[in-house]
């Protein structure tokens, strides 16, 4: 037989300072019954009986098991990059506290779903940079998404293509088997000045890239913040920045991939989870391992019928 833990030494501090306790008890319920003149044979009993489901109780804690099998174990993962606009758009006002902050709280908890994935983060505007590589690490991950700002990349407007070239570049450069299933979420308002190049979106295609995209924004829209005023066209006219939905969605059938869309009245982050857990994970290794069965339920079952024989058993210390 083996155990799946053991007792800690403060467990094991607890467990002997009860049980002599539970035997000083016992001992002067004994001399009290001799000096009473009574039979403490119920009493002897009663103390087996709640000794041994005492102990059956203690060993289901350590999770006894045996019997061994074979089982065929399969390594699954993810890869997905996750590509953050921060374009000054995304600085906009029309999502609390800001079209940027509210993506960046939202992607940080859908994180806690893809714990056993591999995520790395690109920024982009008008170019595009690798700020973490694919990684476990998601601690640091989580960190570099927390410190992400619109200044990291100068003033440049939103365009894809730069995106899309470098996640072709970095899942081209590393070999992955045919079956590896890569993917990209893009975080943006959808105000590209550019439009994709098809060439791309066919490599896109060809390498089996899964593109999701999260739009952030409004349609109404809203006033960019800059300084202490807000952003100026270079009439002087302050620009107002919509979320163009209407261009998420051709980028979105042209990819073969799907859109979510999050302000303060819409949020489809429950989807976007869905949809990325749904893609199918890469089938990393394939092994053999040896486990056993845990069987604490047939202790758990002899101690409950000994605590209902306590129970029943009535003890008789003085006749009269």
């Amino acid at each position: 037989m083996n155990w799946s833990r053991e007792f800690s030494n403060t467990e094991l501090f607890y467990l002997l300072s009860f049980l002599a306790i539970y035997l000083i008890y016992f001992v002067r319920i004994y001399f009290i019954s001799k000096k009473l003149k009574a039979s403490a044979n119920s009493s002897f009993l009663k103390f087996i009986i709640r000794g041994l489901y005492f102990g059956a109780l203690s060993l289901a804690l350590l999770g006894p098991s045996f019997g061994i099998t074979e089982i065929e174990a399969r390594s699954t993962a993810k890869d997905i990059y996750v590509a953050f606009d921060i374009s000054q758009s995304m600085n906009a006002i029309d999502v609390a506290p800001t079209r940027l902050e509210k993506a960046k709280s939202e992607i940080l908890g859908l994180l806690e779903q893809f714990k056993s994935d591999k995520i790395g983060l690109i920024i982009f505007n008008s170019e595009a940079q690798l700020i973490v590589p694919l990684t476990y690490d998601h601690e640091s991950l989580k960190s570099s998404i927390s410190g992400l700002k619109t200044s990291l990349l100068g003033t440049g407007s939103s365009d894809l293509n730069p995106v899309f070239e470098l996640i072709i570049d970095k899942f081209s450069s590393a070999k992955y088997p045919n079956n590896h299933i890569k993917n990209c979420l893009i975080v943006t308002d959808g105000e590209f000045f550019e439009k994709p190049d098809i060439q791309l979106i066919n490599q896109l295609k060809a390498q089996k890239i899964n593109i999701t995209i999260y739009a952030v924004g409004t349609q109404i829209g809203s006033k960019i913040p800059q300084f202490d005023k807000f952003k100026k066209d270079k009439n002087g006219v302050e620009v107002n920045t919509m979320l163009d939905i209407k261009q998420i969605a051709e980028i979105s059938k042209k990819t073969n991939g799907k859109y979510f869309v999050v302000n303060n009245q819409k949020n489809e982050i429950s989807g976007l989870i869905e949809n990325i857990l749904a893609i199918k994970s890469s089938e990393l290794d394939i092994n053999q391992q040896t486990v056993t069965y845990n069987k604490y339920s047939y202790f758990l079952l002899v101690a409950l019928v000994l605590i209902i024989i306590d129970f029943l058993l009535t003890v008789n210390v003085l006749k009269i």
